[in-house]
């Protein structure tokens, strides 16, 4: 047998503790996330006024510029 004794591991911080440290981070990319998807619907809408109304290359245009950056960034 081998004297070396090897303890185990422990964290710094229990597990509970991560959490609520993590749970900031969490929040705060669910809200980012609701706000882009908010803008995506929004933008939809207006698009497809646009497009009935006859602006068929401004309700495109509002259409991209709204739904790259929640494809981007969520």
């Amino acid at each position: 047998m081998s004297s070396l004794n090897i303890g185990q591991p422990t964290p710094s911080v229990t597990q509970e503790a991560g959490v609520e440290l993590r749970s900031p981070a969490l929040t705060a990319r669910c809200a980012r996330r609701a706000r882009l998807l908010g803008i995506t619907v929004l933008a939809s809408v207006v698009a497809t006024v646009a497009i009935a109304a006859g602006l068929p290359a401004m309700g495109l245009g509002i259409y991209l510029v709204a739904t790259l950056p929640f494809a981007f960034f969520s």
